[in-house]
């Protein structure tokens, strides 16, 4: 099934902030000074919220679009100085097979760097 996340990490009050206005409650968090599973101490708080999950790329694309529509028509950006985001598109494939594409377009684009927010794509 193929995922799509945004991770939000920063100060707390920015959190704070982005948090009380999302569309849907974040489905894992973090506090500054937890350790990680390795073994590392986190260097900021953060959340995960769930966008979608969808077999069909397409649907996938218009399952993130309709999320940070949303955010956005709520006020939410991340173009802040306290935090960060990170839209994560993840496409698990078994060994051999193909791996699916999505394809972002222009306006796609300029809506993820004017609300602030990274795309990392993992397959």
């Amino acid at each position: 099934m193929n995922i799509a996340t945004l991770k939000v990490h920063g100060d707390d009050d920015g959190l704070a902030d982005i948090r009380d206005g999302l569309p849907t409650e974040p489905h894992g968090d973090w506090q500054k000074g937890d350790v990680k599973p390795d073994g590392r101490v986190r260097i900021d708080s953060g959340f995960y919220v769930a966008i979608g999950t969808e077999q069909d790329p397409n649907e996938l694309l218009k399952q993130i679009r309709f999320y940070l529509g949303e955010c956005r028509a709520r006020g939410i950006h991340f173009e802040r100085s306290d935090v960060d985001a990170e839209l994560r598109v993840s496409f698990p494939c078994d060994q051999g097979a193909a791996t699916p594409s999505i394809d972002f377009s222009l306006a796609d684009m300029t809506m993820l760097v004017e609300m602030g927010i990274n795309l990392s794509i993992t397959a």
